[in-house]
């Protein structure tokens, strides 16, 4: 079942005085103040109702007045505002930064003394596997309900999920989830915290109890000047944890997040001799993880394929011996049998093995994915992909430059061009491939012909990817998201293939 839940408004458990909101956080302008009851909180004017206070935030900067007016023809009481000025009738309530909404919200929603535990995972790849797996491990361990925020949205259950509309969500929507989790007696929250989310301060006042920061790699660096400050805002946030008391897990191979993750971290990475690391792991074979932690090793079975699964893996196992107290003699049964979320080396025809569909979508991530798939083709390696439009195009070359150094054949499609010309992104990807190329290359910018020509060149033993989309089920061009699914596609392919029946004409050849 999937709903709606981007809390743009909330209703409050009981009322609050406007000067009993205001102690000790901020300025409260206007007489009369002493007499106003906040019923409710909205940080959408549209969204008001009589009773409410209107949040205006950073981002309202140059409408917050037109914003808070319109909330006051719809019945809003009082206008709290962050950092910004607003002309306006109404009592209002003037915060200088973030942290102090955060808090606000805090007494607003009655969550200060909040029992569950908030994990939040950040990292440029990696964040929405181990988030999912380490809902599923929780959910194990303790017996009841795990519940997790993400790019899959809020995940009650596994038949109860709900769009929130961004990785991480607006700061209304991040503490009204967690008064709701506190209602329902929730014992732990796992959330996927994105760059935007921690440098937009969406997850403000919330006091995370363990940080993961999974990798680092390129990824919306025209969002943020460069790589260096988006490192500095994935740094931020686990050093804030960090600080504060709470666990750090940390990647130890990736020599950034070595540099800049707090002294205190918890350690895992690849190997099992080493000893810079609280947690080794090695993968003998696919579907296998062998883990060791001081001195002592397990075998974890039946886990996803690809290495990078085995890595998210060994990564939830150090999170539940540091955040739970979990003995590593404990973690076969909790972790042998764990699933990877839909789009993460996804088997298009469950059983068949030949055409995974993957949320790959950076350098680090293909270069991951194709090295896995590599281990399981005993003949070819195909892939098919593109890159999204007003998006990080440092990126693009790079990743022509993965796919023909790790795959055989490759099929250049598109993947939510957005505003920008597929054929621009295309030659831009190509670019990246020198020639003479070292794969078989293909231009085909219908994502759907691309799809079909790339299983109509599987031979036996080949192994095809789709990558850059996984999970999402929207094509995003010129400002329209179109229904759209990687894994339909192929399947439809696959199960004409396999009947014998015709598939697509051929798309442009660009080998040299």
């Amino acid at each position: 079942m999937s709903s709606h839940l981007q809390a743009h408004a909330a209703e409050l458990a009981h009322g609050f005085s406007l000067c009993e909101l205001a102690e000790g956080l901020g300025h409260l302008d206007m007489d009369g103040a002493d007499d106003v009851l906040i019923m409710g909180i909205c940080d959408d004017s549209r969204h008001a109702k009589p009773g409410y206070a209107m949040l205006c935030l950073p981002r309202a900067e140059g409408r917050a007045s037109e914003f808070a007016e319109s909330a006051r023809e719809l019945g809003a009481t009082a206008i709290i505002s962050v950092g910004i000025p607003v002309d306006t009738q109404l009592p209002s309530l003037h915060l200088d930064s973030m942290g102090q909404a955060g808090t606000l919200l805090r007494r607003m929603f009655k969550t200060e003394q909040a029992g569950a535990h908030l994990y939040g995972i950040t990292g440029t790849d990696g964040k929405t596997s181990v988030t999912w797996m380490l809902r599923e491990a929780l959910s194990r361990y303790q017996q009841q309900p795990v519940w997790s925020t993400g790019t899959l949205g809020l995940m009650r259950s596994s038949d109860d999920i709900r769009d929130i509309g961004n990785t991480t969500p607006s700061l209304l929507t991040m503490h009204a989830m967690l008064a709701e989790a506190c209602r329902e007696h929730v014992h732990s929250v796992v959330s996927e915290i994105s760059s935007h989310g921690i440098a937009q301060s969406r997850i403000a006042g919330l006091d995370f109890r363990t940080a993961i920061w999974t990798s680092m790699g390129h990824d919306h660096l025209q969002d943020h000047g460069g790589y260096g400050p988006y490192l500095a805002i994935k740094a931020g946030f686990v050093c804030d944890c960090g600080s504060h008391g709470g666990n750090v897990i940390a990647n130890a191979d990736h020599a950034d997040i070595r540099e800049r993750a707090p002294a205190s971290s918890r350690w895992y990475g690849h190997g099992l001799s080493r000893d810079d690391v609280d947690m080794g792991w090695e993968q003998e074979l696919p579907g296998m993880l062998r883990l060791r932690s001081r001195g002592e090793e397990v075998v974890i079975e039946d886990i996803p394929l690809g290495d990078f699964h085995a890595e998210n893996v060994a990564c939830v196992a150090l999170i539940l011996m540091v955040s739970q107290d979990i003995g590593l003699q404990e973690l076969p049964e909790l972790l042998s049998g764990i699933t990877a979320p839909p789009g993460r080396m996804q088997d298009v025809l469950a059983g068949y093995g030949q055409v995974f569909i993957d949320y790959a979508h950076t350098p680090e991530a293909l270069e991951r994915c194709l090295r896995a798939a590599r281990k399981l083709a005993r003949n070819r390696l195909i892939v098919a992909f593109g890159c999204g439009g007003e998006r990080d195009r440092e990126k693009r070359p790079q990743m022509g430059e993965i796919a023909v150094e790790f795959a055989d054949a490759v099929w250049i499609t598109s993947d939510n061009p957005r505003g920008e010309l597929p054929a621009v992104i295309a030659s831009e990807i190509e670019f990246g491939m020198q020639k003479p190329y070292r794969a078989e290359v293909h231009l085909q910018l219908d994502r759907d012909k691309a799809i079909g020509e790339a299983v109509a060149a599987l031979a036996e033993g080949d192994i095809l990817v789709i990558a850059g989309k996984g999970h999402e089920a929207y094509m995003e061009v010129c400002g329209r998201r179109m229904p759209w699914s990687d894994a339909e596609a192929a399947e439809k392919y696959l199960r004409r293939k396999n009947s014998g029946t015709g598939l697509v004409s051929e798309g442009e050849d660009i080998c040299a």
